[in-house]
């Protein structure tokens, strides 16, 4: 069964000692303690005595009611103090479950640097008069200020534990100069000059600065000088530690005003070096510029070049497989020339926001090209393979390519944006005429026999409505021979606008109709 204590001060003698007991227990198997910090967060840390003690196993424990400690400190001052630990429950056996002493501990007692400190202990009821008296006893002795936790004690930092004077000794001829820094603590310093034989008469410096300097005079004696400084704090006032420097490396000013002007003269130097580099990295760079400014503009109208993208808007008819022929016509134009590639597959959510007239009018303001595929001989395994995949993506394309057509028709009618629009195929042998007649008008190319026409048209420079503007493909290799191809050239020649404008009317008419 666990057993615990309750401690408490009792400053006189215990109850127990005005009467007689028939028994009375046993004394203290042993008694030990020890100093230990306070783990409580103060301002200032600490040590505390950890007193632990353990009982002796036999019957007479029965009788135990409680244990009193006794310290008496002798220091500075003359301390003594007593507790009284009485046992909460009466023991029934004279060991624990687990058969050991029965072990109890203290801590409480505050402790003063370098100081004694007699422990004394004994059970309660204590023995009869003219009974041998049964008490255990030890003695300690706290660590002084220079311990890692008792100089961040009150009692050690009022006597100057934290104080670092940071002394240096500088010997002249027939001199000694002391700097050092004073303390918060006090005002009034003494110091002595010792070498190896005997020090000097004291110096006793007072000053509010915090960091003072004393000339002492020294005469003929050796250069094994130190200095030894006492303060004088209120807390141990002419016994408080001192503090020794020793003499160092000093060097000698001998003229205050040439020193002034041997200083000025080098921050007139470091200065005037650093307006010569100045100067000369400025020359340097204005004539680099000067040499290298056509480099230098073409590099970045080049640059900027680069970052303006041209736009293209991809219109297909049902009959050209989407994922064989538009992905991969889409995947070139992004890869190989840097375009910013517009298809309605990669758009559907902004279609169904807008409506398919809207977008398809947005998206011709903002492309710089609009391209119409022609179909090649669609085999059947890109049929099974491809329109299983995309539902009714056969419809959505035929409905949007009669859209695009219908701007190209306004447009021709209206004589404006037609420079935008190119017709592309894959397949100058086997290509299907399944373009409406009216867009022969427009620039034919047939890929990749006139990809290098192509891409040179892509890079023409395009006027804008807020001002001119250069776009390139940035990708592409102007050094590449360039061949027109005839049908090309006949398709400029031989289609008037007049009967591009005719055929429109009546392509648009039909695809009413269907």
């Amino acid at each position: 069964m666990f057993r615990s204590t309750v401690c408490g001060s009792e400053t006189g003698p215990a109850s127990e000692l005005n009467q007689a007991y028939n028994l009375t227990p046993a004394d203290l198997y042993n008694l030990n303690a020890k100093f230990i910090e306070n783990e409580k967060e103060t301002q200032f840390r600490s040590y505390l005595i950890n007193i632990s003690w353990s009982l002796s196993m036999d019957g007479s424990i029965k009788e135990l009611t409680a244990t009193k400690i006794c310290v008496t400190s002798h220091g500075t001052v003359r301390h003594f103090e007593c507790v009284r630990c009485s046992y909460t429950e009466k023991f029934q056996s004279q060991t624990t479950a687990g058969n050991q002493r029965w072990q109890f501990h203290y801590t409480g007692f505050p402790v003063e640097p370098v100081t004694n400190y007699f422990i004394h202990a004994y059970n309660l009821p204590p023995a009869n008069i003219n009974e041998d008296s049964s008490s255990k006893s030890l003695s300690l002795i706290s660590p002084g200020c220079n311990d890692h936790v008792m100089k961040y004690s009150k009692s050690c930092i009022e006597e100057g534990s934290l104080w670092d004077p940071n002394i240096t000794v500088c010997k002249t001829e027939a001199e000694v100069e002391v700097n050092f820094t004073t303390s918060s603590l006090g005002t009034r310093y003494i110091l002595f000059i010792c070498d190896t034989e005997d020090c000097n008469d004291p110096s006793e410096k007072e000053t509010n600065e915090t960091r003072t300097s004393v000339k002492l005079p020294v005469g003929d004696r050796s250069n094994n000088i130190i200095v030894k400084i006492i303060p004088y704090f209120p807390k141990c006032q002419h016994d408080c530690p001192r503090r020794t420097g020793t003499l160092t490396t000093c060097i000698q000013n001998y003229s205050n005003g040439a020193n002034t002007i041997d200083l000025i003269g080098r921050y007139m130097c470091f200065i005037l070096v650093a307006i010569f580099i100045t100067v000369c990295v400025t020359v340097a760079v204005l004539c680099f510029m000067k040499n290298h400014e056509t480099i230098m503009k073409r590099t970045f109208f080049h640059h900027a070049n680069l970052h303006q993208f041209v736009k293209v808007l991809v219109i297909y008819p049902k009959e050209v497989c989407f994922h064989h022929t538009v992905l991969t016509f889409a995947k070139f134009l992004h890869d190989s020339c840097q375009i910013d590639v517009i298809i309605d597959m990669w758009q559907k959510r902004k279609i169904a926001e807008k409506g398919p007239v809207q977008w398809l009018a947005a998206q011709k303001e903002i492309a710089d090209k609009i391209i119409f595929l022609c179909s090649s001989n669609i085999s059947t395994e890109c049929d099974e393979s491809c329109y299983k995949n995309i539902g009714n993506h056969k419809d959505n394309s035929d409905c949007m390519f009669a859209l695009a057509f219908n701007l190209f028709c306004s447009d021709l009618k209206n004589q404006s944006s037609l420079h935008k629009y190119i017709v592309v195929s894959f397949n100058e042998i086997n290509s299907k005429d399944t373009l409406p007649a009216a867009l022969k008008i427009c620039p034919k190319y047939y890929l990749m026999k006139d990809i290098d026409n192509f891409c040179r048209h892509l890079s023409i420079q395009h006027s804008q409505t807020n001002g001119k503007s250069t776009k390139k493909v940035s990708g592409w290799r102007s050094s590449i021979r360039c061949i027109p191809t005839e049908e090309y050239s006949m398709g400029i020649k031989d289609n008037g606008e007049e009967t591009a404008a005719e055929e429109c009317n009546s392509t648009r008419l039909l695809m009413g109709l269907m």
